[in-house]
């Protein structure tokens, strides 16, 4: 009785696999740092590790083209590749048991997966076939299951020998463009397929290999292969079946889409900033870079080493790239995108969308997703160039100023206090101009776009009364900037503000003003302002700015509801009213539910905080209410932080960005009720 015959993807993926063992392997074997092994030093290739390679390299081609032609024998290929492997890097796990360690469970894990793992795929894949076919669907079929797996190897390893420069050989980037030009030709007519499908695809390819550096060497010529295969992976990714399956899972928990969404922008940064290229000097430890990455994409700004000495060109730019990611959102810029490219987001999707946007009318969250993307671009373009133009004037070099002129424009209008100088902004606190306009990126990014739509539709003549949400939005950020500025002003006026001019004085106090309720910068020295102030910031910065805009907080319409049901409660009235209108309970126990969870999470972080680090609590306070408003201010102690400290700021920096309703509802289920239980009475206060 004959076996029942291999079908050709599973062939194709067992070929696969077995090239994934052979570079794993010989990249493995020359990054093993070994001097006294049979492998030798990192970088270096002795006579065994060469013909260890050889022979990895030679059973794999044997095994792959075995599979490929069904060969029964080829089925012990991954088993005999296993045993090559774990005999030879056994050994080296005393020398470098990471690396050693590393080549031996991904060869077990693999060889696992073929033998033990069952293949669930089928259900997905029939109901995935169930769609019209077309060339990029049929290639998925036939090759997907490959493609992704060697795309992944080719990835990884790109990202250590590239990326983290783990290894200087000429070896190792010979491997590393031999299976990117391999992976190239074999997903070519992939893409080929797609841009017949969708020319407007090329946008994207287009727009990410702009990243690649434009120099004939091989480095470069390897970044620009790892772009590509980047691309090529997200779309087979995003035409397979299990990719559908976590995108509905995702749409119906939009709370759980947006933890995602930057958690990945924070861990993905993380990782680009280890790289070396990304520092100026010793490469950042994966606790810092987690840190910067996560304060960049949650649009925070606090840091644990200087932005404008510690990082390189390249890794500023990546800063800059996760605050404009964050301060938009993923969601919104694939909106865009999707726009761009002639398309329509599905009904979900844009239900999801309206869900994270906070919009009640079916359908506006298409039209406002373009209008943030649009607005923001143009406004950042608009401060950015006058900031430019501002620092040229000061002596600075035409491309510099530029740069300066742009990266803190995109950091003003997005709440991230990032600054290219080590004292923030105290070095332009006599600059009308700069200040001016940082102020005005700040008050425009915290409004919130619905509030920003609403002006914009004002200012081209429609007469439409505005909402309850953009009245109240404008009438607490304007009291409010103007409250923060005269307690600033009244508090701070013969101390920080000492040796200004009158004119010098009100301008910081309405800076500081601003900027505490999201901004992020600073152009005093906050670590001489008196004790009174700082209360009065800390009460600012839990505040914040308004929903639907780019700053933290609790937000400030929160604070109106809450202040609407105070005299509700006090006259036992059944609705709060504010600016003539009944607000509905359930609004008011959201708004009093946001509050309750933020001061929760902010006093168990203080607790810590203050538990693992010696430090003034009216500091340790302070730090902590500007991580979890996302504010980006600190007193001078964040530097002082050891690694507890940082990961309660990380914590507190994500789930001040996703909101505490947001995290709520993606670590429990929503439940509705069904059983009424009778009233109890108990005495409160």
């Amino acid at each position: 009785m004959s076996s029942t015959p291999v079908p050709r993807p599973t062939r194709r993926l067992q070929a696969a696999r077995l090239i994934g063992l052979a570079v794993v392997g010989v990249l493995g074997m020359i990054v093993t740092e070994a001097p006294r092994g049979h492998f030798g030093a990192a970088s270096q290739v002795t006579l065994l590790g060469a013909i260890y390679a050889a022979g990895l390299v030679l059973l794999a081609l044997v095994f792959s083209l075995g599979a490929l032609q069904g060969r029964r024998w080829a089925a012990w290929g991954s088993l005999i590749l296993l045993s090559v492997n774990v005999g030879a890097f056994l050994p080296a796990l005393i020398h470098d048991f990471p690396v050693a360690g590393s080549v031996m469970l991904w060869s077990v894990v693999h060889v696992a997966n073929e033998f033990f793992v069952d293949d669930t795929r089928a259900q997905r894949i029939r109901r995935h076939e169930q769609k019209a076919p077309t060339p990029a669907s049929v290639w998925i079929q036939r090759y997907g299951p490959a493609a992704r797996h060697i795309l992944a190897v080719s990835l990884i390893a790109n990202l250590s020998i590239v990326g983290f420069e783990i290894a200087a050989s000429w070896l190792s980037d010979l491997t590393c463009l031999l299976l990117g030009l391999g992976v190239a030709a074999l997903t070519g007519p992939f893409m080929l397929a797609v841009v017949r499908q969708q020319p407007r695809s090329l946008v994207w390819l287009a727009l990410v290999l702009l990243g690649a550096p434009w120099s004939a060497t091989l480095s470069a010529g390897l970044v620009a292969l790892a772009l590509y295969q980047l691309v090529v992976f997200g779309f087979v990714l995003a035409r397979g079946p299990l990719f559908d399956d976590l995108v509905q899972s995702f749409l119906h928990r939009p709370a759980l889409l947006l933890l995602s969404t930057f958690g990945s922008m924070a861990v993905a940064g993380a990782l680009v900033l280890s790289f070396p290229a990304s520092a100026r000097g010793e490469p950042l430890s994966f606790l810092d870079a987690l840190f910067t990455a996560t304060s960049a994409a949650c649009i925070t700004g606090l840091a644990v080493l200087d932005t404008g000495t510690a990082f390189s060109p390249f890794g500023q730019a990546v800063i800059l790239i996760l605050i404009q990611l964050g301060g938009l959102g993923i969601m919104v810029l694939s909106t865009f995108a999707t726009i761009l490219l002639g398309g329509r987001l599905a009904l979900r999707s844009e239900q999801a969308l309206e869900e994270i946007l906070d919009i009640q009318s079916p359908g506006a969250a298409y039209e406002l997703a373009s209008f943030i993307v649009v607005a923001t671009l143009a406004l950042e373009a608009l401060g950015a160039g006058v900031l430019a133009l501002r620092f040229s004037q000061h002596g600075m070099e035409p491309l510099d100023a530029i740069w300066h002129g742009m990266f803190h424009a995109v950091g003003a209008f997005c709440h991230a206090g990032f600054a290219l100088w080590p004292d923030s902004l105290v070095s332009q606190q006599g600059d009308p101009v700069v200040l001016g306009a940082i102020m005005a990126l700040v008050v425009v990014g915290s409004v919130g776009f619905s509030v920003l739509a609403a002006l914009w539709l004002r200012a081209r003549g429609e007469s439409r009364r505005f909402s309850l949400q953009t009245r109240v939005v404008l009438w607490m950020t304007l009291a409010l900037i103007v409250v923060g500025t005269l307690l600033y002003a009244l508090l701070e006026w013969d101390a920080t503000l000492a040796g200004m001019t009158t004119f010098e004085k009100w301008m910081n106090a309405l800076f500081q003003s601003i900027t505490l309720r999201s901004g992020g910068f600073n152009t005093v020295d906050f670590a001489t302002v008196e004790q009174a102030t700082i209360a009065v910031m800390i009460v600012w910065m839990f505040i914040g700015a308004a929903p639907g805009g780019t700053g933290g907080g609790i937000k400030v319409t929160t604070l109106a509801v809450l202040a609407a049901a105070l005299p509700a409660l006090l006259y036992n009235q059944p609705r709060a009213v504010l600016m003539r209108r009944a607000i509905p309970n359930d609004i008011v126990y959201r708004a009093a539910t946001i509050v309750t969870v933020a001061g929760f999470i902010t006093a168990i972080a203080l607790v810590i905080m203050l538990a693992t680090h010696n430090l003034p609590f009216s500091h340790v306070v302070f730090e902590v209410v500007s991580a979890v408003g996302t504010v980006g201010l600190s007193l001078g102690i964040t530097d002082d932080l050891h690694a507890i400290g940082k990961w309660v700021l990380i914590v507190l920096m994500f789930i001040g960005r996703v909101g505490p309703t947001s995290l709520a509802l993606a670590l429990g289920a929503q439940k509705t009720g069904r059983v009424t239980f009778p009233e109890g009475r108990l005495m409160v206060g």
